[in-house]
């Protein structure tokens, strides 16, 4: 069944509220969107219009906001619209104290 549906999306076959939920549950489901720890935790909202995709939210990394853009594509969208922001981990309040012995 999933595979079908999968199938569908890539022939684009499938109406907005499927490709919506192809993406999404694609999003998910991939280990590189995952966080051990679940502090800078990946949110990603996936809204579909005529086939036009808009990625709405926050990921770690640009490797992350790309990834999600390709897997948009790549399940049918007809267009991506990509308004991830990437998490900037690198910030003093976020980097926490180093000590040196």
């Amino acid at each position: 069944m999933r595979a079908e549906i999968i199938r569908r999306a890539k022939s684009g076959l499938l109406d907005d509220d499927e490709l919506q939920l192809v993406i999404t549950e694609q999003i998910e489901e991939d280990p590189s969107f995952w966080t051990g720890s679940g502090k800078s935790r990946t949110v990603i909202n996936v809204e579909v219009n005529d086939g036009h995709v808009t990625l709405k939210g926050v990921v770690r990394s640009p490797v992350e906001r790309r990834r999600a853009d390709i897997l948009a594509r790549a399940l049918g969208a007809a267009g991506v619209e990509n308004l991830l922001r990437v998490t900037d981990d690198s910030s003093p309040d976020k980097r926490g104290k180093r000590v040196v012995a």
